[in-house]
């Protein structure tokens, strides 16, 4: 059973806009300002809010069509790898046996770089940088283990049956997430993959 690996994401805390999320910001806030000095105080511009306006006009537009085809911001730092073994689960230089886990699981495991994500209008790009997956990893003596990782579409837990039906037949892994996690969703087939890991057992 060969290792497989996913590259663990750190992600950063706090609010973050991005320099042309900003601009836009700056350039609405001068054009309203330049529409309230001239309608309040009669400040003449000598056209220029007009002119400003249309490259407002412009800007605003080519800024949401270019979301369709922009990937979100990896805000954060990638720091090391999740290894799957067939005898441990590696977290970096970390190594967790079998023995040490209770329970693993994949609270979110489903967002994959290059994935489309919110098709309404708006200033954020619309194609997912993959790392929205969380796992987490449980031991025995009480501790928790929460990661971030990216996935992409060649290196994906999906890609991962033969490990993770192993960590199932030991216990780690339940069920549900394992049918999950190999997007097995059709009653038939779940039906087929329960037997096939039944003829396994008994091999």
């Amino acid at each position: 059973m060969r290792p497989r690996s996913l590259k663990i994401f750190k992600k950063r805390k706090g609010v973050y806009i991005s320099p042309e999320n900003l601009v836009a910001i700056f350039w609405t806030g001068l054009v309203f300002l330049m529409a309230y000095l001239k309608q309040s105080y009669e400040y003449d511009f000598n056209g220029w809010e007009t002119t400003l306006l249309i490259l407002w006009l412009v800007y605003v537009i080519g800024l949401m069509i270019s979301t369709f085809f922009r990937y979100e911001r990896e805000i954060g730092t990638y720091c090391g790898k999740l290894t799957f073994w067939g005898d441990r689960i590696q977290v970096n230089d970390e190594n967790y046996n079998l023995s040490q886990i209770s329970k693993l699981d994949f609270n979110q495991a489903y967002d994959i770089r290059g994935m489309f994500v919110n098709s309404m209008l708006e200033f954020t790009p619309h194609l997912s940088n993959g790392l929205n997956n969380l796992m987490i990893l449980e031991l025995k003596n009480g501790e928790k283990i929460k990661r971030n990782f990216l996935q992409t579409e060649s290196e994906r837990l999906s890609h991962f049956k033969e490990v993770l039906i192993h960590y199932h037949k030991n216990g780690i892994l339940g069920w549900l997430s394992l049918i999950n996690i190999l997007e097995i969703e059709d009653y038939d087939k779940i039906q087929d993959f329960k037997k096939e890991i039944t003829m396994a057992n008994k091999n």
